[in-house]
């Protein structure tokens, strides 16, 4: 909304209305709509904007958000691991660190067990187990995405649950402080 004052010609105007704004003329009898100036993002910004974002989507805490921006104007690619929750026995719980590929798809190895989540390309499924070689003595079994709810082969070894997050920046990690102005 527009507010134009007048009392023998215009005296003051404020505001804008559906995106224009007004400007007086030089008689200030009258007042003329002005387009409103969008000024477009440069190919930086707009890169600058797209990390941030892509940053904020994982995490809110401004350590991991400040590397992951690096990461993203860098160009190099988020490395996921895999978390292990859920109420199973023996507690293989915990963060799994991405160590390779097996049958074509990413190979996860941690633990409190040191075990691996690994895919099968013949049955198409994923699972949970000491080694690769032996899916069949697996203790657990996925569907065919990494994410999601893995059953126990025994009602007592309980249903694990797996997601993916975006590895955590390094320990010695420091946030890039802003250099002094030059005066």
């Amino acid at each position: 909304m527009a507010l134009v004052k007048c009392g023998g010609g215009i005296t003051d105007i404020r505001g804008t209305l559906a995106g224009q704004h007004f400007k007086r003329d030089r008689s200030g009898l009258h007042c003329s709509r002005m387009q409103r100036r969008v000024r477009s993002k440069t190919a930086a910004q707009a890169k600058q904007r797209n990390a941030f974002s892509k940053a904020r989507k994982y995490t809110k805490d401004p350590r991991w958000v400040s590397y992951y921006i690096y990461l993203a104007l860098n160009n190099i690619p988020f490395v996921f691991d895999a978390i292990v929750t859920g109420n199973i026995w023996p507690d293989l719980t915990g963060r799994y660190i991405l160590v390779g590929e097996y049958d074509g798809e990413n190979l996860y190895q941690g633990g409190a067990w040191n075990y691996l989540i690994f895919y099968k390309i013949e049955s198409n499924k994923w699972y949970i187990a000491s080694d690769t070689e032996s899916p069949a003595g697996a203790m657990w079994i996925g569907n065919t995405t990494v994410e999601g709810i893995y059953e126990g082969i025994k009602p007592e070894y309980g249903d694990a649950h797996v997601k993916l997050q975006v590895q955590p920046p390094p320990v010695d990690y420091e946030i890039p402080r802003l250099k002094p102005a030059k005066l």
